[in-house]
């Protein structure tokens, strides 16, 4: 009985060492390519050209708010300075603190691009 009780839970051990063994694994790779957006340094705001979000942030606010349309206090003319930002992901805010930078507004209104030195 010992031997036919051993047998068996060795037999039962080696089909689980095979069923596991034989599990096939598959890998979920995903590439995220770079998506088109402008971005408004007037009033900051980014606009989604594919989805037709917008994204902005209230002054005081934590974090960015995405939006089909933006409140009232915030009015983006179809004359107002836009500008290309490429970037990788759903969240273009992210570089909000370079395209600050890269796109400073003036107090008149305009826009001054500052442009990264040319390294010969």
């Amino acid at each position: 009985m010992k031997k036919i009780l051993l047998s068996l839970v060795l037999s039962v051990s080696i089909l689980s060492a095979i069923a596991q063994d034989s599990t096939t694994k598959t890998t979920t790779t995903t590439t995220t390519t770079a998506r088109n957006y402008s971005y408004y340094p007037a009033n900051d705001v980014y606009f989604d050209e594919s989805t037709g979000n917008y994204w902005y942030k209230d002054k005081g606010a934590a974090s960015w708010t995405m939006t089909q349309s933006l409140p009232a206090t915030i009015v983006v003319e179809k004359t107002s300075p836009k500008y290309p930002i490429m970037y990788k992901g759903d969240e273009p805010w992210k570089n909000n603190s370079a395209d600050v930078k890269k796109y400073k507004t003036k107090r008149n209104g305009t826009v001054k691009i500052k442009m990264k030195d040319k390294e010969d």
